[in-house]
């Protein structure tokens, strides 16, 4: 704006407003001018910390920690020569801790982050029992999972920063389905007590062959076992033995949720992870 155009607006602004205007421009050279450069540290100082406090929400790091996982199993398989890293009777553990970006408004865990953090453990579970054969990418891979369903259950909150690790394990199957459960619990409050258990999930899964003639093809469970190298004889004998076709690898009593008192779910309360995987989970 020319000089001249900007004395006409000052000679016509009404005297209060000038003196005014002029107040505001002293003040900013002052006070606020010297004192740029350290606001605009603490600003960046202050993004910064945000970013930390929210780093597992920061595109591609989902991504980057199911990588990480991954490439594990794929290393273990190099170095010990075998497909798979544990046993269908073994359980997978994963451990994790709250972060701010996994709060809800009652600023404890989510009930989304519960599903979010499973999708690790459930991960972590499959490929761990199948190897790099169902590595997307993969050379040797010949089979997909696909996660068919899943239910939770919570009983204890987990707070801000406490760490917790979820324990899944192999709970039944049939010639579509195989059922896994996720078990979450936090550390115990003192030396020598016990962890606190603080939710119960199961996912239900399908494999199928990834390419070839059969591709999308559905995988029995055990066949898909024997692919990658696992005795299965035990399994079978089991299967054969069950009486619907739905195996269950555990007691009923163990997968009583009656035993628990406080489920948010009061149908739960009064079942067990075996009933639903037969009234729901397992159906087509």
């Amino acid at each position: 704006m020319p000089p001249s155009t900007m004395n006409k607006i000052l000679l016509a602004m009404p005297s209060p407003m000038l003196q005014y205007s002029a107040n505001l421009i002293s003040f900013y050279f002052q006070h606020v001018r010297p004192h740029q450069a350290m606001v605009r540290k603490h600003v960046r100082r202050f993004i910064l910390l945000v970013f930390l406090l929210n780093f597992k929400s920061i595109p591609g790091v989902f991504h980057a920690k199911m990588g990480l996982r991954i490439a594990a199993v794929q290393l273990y398989s190099i170095r010990h020569g075998k497909g798979f890293r544990i046993k269908p009777t073994d359980t997978s553990i994963v451990r994790e801790r709250v972060w701010v970006d996994d709060l809800d408004l009652n600023f404890h865990f989510s009930n989304s982050s519960y599903g979010k953090n499973c999708d690790y453990a459930r991960v972590k579970y499959v490929t761990s029992l199948l190897g790099p054969s169902v590595l997307p990418l993969h050379p040797m891979r010949k089979i997909a999972f696909a996660l068919g369903g899943n239910q939770m259950w919570f009983k204890k909150e987990i707070t801000l920063f406490q760490s917790y690790e979820i324990r899944t394990r192999l709970l039944t199957w049939n010639q579509k389905w195989f059922v896994i459960e996720h078990r979450m619990y936090t550390p115990a409050s003192s030396r020598g007590g016990q962890q606190t258990l603080c939710a119960i999930g199961i996912s239900k899964f399908v494999l199928k062959y990834a390419g070839g003639s059969w591709k999308n093809k559905t995988i029995p469970f055990l066949d898909a076992l024997e692919m990658v190298g696992h005795d299965v004889s035990e399994l079978r004998a089991l299967e054969g033995r069950s009486e619907n076709g739905n195996v269950v690898l555990w007691p009923k009593e163990e997968l009583e949720f009656k035993s628990f008192e406080g489920w948010t779910d009061r149908a739960a309360a009064v079942g067990n992870a075996l009933e639903l995987c037969e009234t729901m989970l397992l159906q087509d």
